[in-house]
């Protein structure tokens, strides 16, 4: 077993006491001091109307930047490490901060095995999440040489993604870059949330908060990946991420044996308002999901009926669903029609076995209805599987 996740020292108490909390501190980063509004201005960062910046925070922070672009990435997380210590309110923090999980990313990720080199991990993740009509996707697939291997990718189900995602999570994992970066994406969402008004900042810490959580999962890192799902979701991030963010929480949970819980989280995906198909990619797989962990929290067949009687009252909305939505793939349509045979062959399976007791017992007024209850769901199931499998 892998050993518990330890909390680094961070270098100021306060925010120790903020990263241990389980559901995340209240936001208390007041930035830069002096009267006025938080605003962003390039070159300066997160200012406060009308007022002036350290030059020595200018200058640590313009280190961080350097060691990025040269991908020296051990001595961009230094720096970046120092600045947020020496000026944990400044005016560039958030942006060191961002930088320095890049960098850990990348520190960390496999050698060989892993995903392409060509693009940073963050930007994979990107290509693999982000919605259609994002602009920056189109941008990026325009790029020489990513195209191809985007289109491609974007095709992978999330099985066949989690596994190329896996060797670089277990790489971050094995070098302990992955719980650094849980850390400071933790820190990132909580203490300083109020920079997070900033659409700028907000997205890019959301977007890459997210990809630390996705990189955790593959690493096997579930109990990691519920804990700081809870903290991004109070973040309210954008529609994507936060659809992204459900569906692999609920995975996580589901993994976890917290199959109940699991299903609220697929059901919150599925129905949340304001969480559309052409945000994310997870809405119907939520529904898939929901209707297969709320038979999985059964006791059995033999105990509790009711969740296999709820999965039909799902499948019913599926129906629905996909009469509105046609182009869902082959293959999800495939996983609720089994899903469908084996809430079906549940109930069947327990009118016949009751018919066969009240045949032992001599019953047979009761066996005859019970046989008769048997063969009206083959019947319904058979219809209902035939339209089921003609739009297939």
């Amino acid at each position: 077993m892998k050993p518990p996740r330890l909390m680094p020292l961070l270098a100021c108490a306060a925010l120790v006491a903020l990263a241990a909390c389980r559901k995340g501190p209240d936001p208390r980063y007041e930035g830069p001091a002096g009267e006025g509004r938080l605003v962003y201005e390039p070159g300066r960062g997160i200012v406060r109307q009308g007022s002036t910046v350290a030059a020595t925070e200018q200058a640590l922070f313009a280190r961080v930047e350097a060691a990025w672009r040269e991908r020296n990435w051990a001595e961009c997380i230094a720096q970046s490490e120092l600045l947020s210590q020496t000026f944990p309110e400044g005016s560039r923090v958030v942006e060191a901060i961002l930088l320095r999980i890049e960098a850990r990313l990348e520190l960390g990720r496999a050698e060989t095995g892993g995903m392409p080199r060509g693009l940073a991990l963050n930007r994979l993740l990107f290509v693999y999440l982000a919605p259609d009509d994002d602009t920056r996707l189109r941008e990026l697939m325009a790029r020489p040489g990513v195209a191809e291997y985007a289109a491609e990718l974007r095709k992978l189900d999330f099985v066949e993604f989690i596994t190329r995602l896996r060797p670089d999570g277990n790489a971050l994992y094995k070098s302990g870059q992955l719980d650094r970066a849980l850390n400071d994406c933790a820190v990132l969402v909580t203490y300083y949330l109020p920079a997070q008004e900033l659409r700028e900042f907000r997205l890019r810490s959301a977007e890459l908060t997210r990809d630390v959580i996705w990189l955790a999962f593959a690493a096997g890192e579930h109990n990691a990946v519920v804990e700081i799902t809870e903290d991004l979701l109070a973040m309210n991030p954008p529609p994507g991420v936060k659809g992204d963010t459900l569906f692999i929480r609920g995975q996580s949970q589901r993994l976890n044996s917290a199959h109940a819980i699991a299903a609220d989280t697929f059901d919150r995906l599925f129905r949340s308002s304001g969480l559309r198909d052409t945000d994310t990619r997870w809405r119907a797989h939520g529904l898939l999901w929901q209707i297969h962990e709320i038979m999985a929290a059964s006791k059995g067949p033999l105990y509790d009926l009711a969740p296999y009687e709820r999965a039909l009252e799902l499948i019913g909305e599926y129906e629905l669903y996909r009469f509105e939505n046609p182009n869902l793939s082959p293959k999800l349509k495939e996983q609720f029609i089994i899903l469908c045979e084996r809430a079906y062959e549940v109930l069947i399976k327990r009118d016949l076995n009751a018919a066969d007791t009240y045949d032992r017992l001599g019953e047979s007024g009761a066996r005859e209805q019970y046989l008769r209850n048997a063969k009206a769901w083959e019947e319904e199931r058979d219809r209902r599987l035939q339209r089921m499998r003609a739009d297939s």
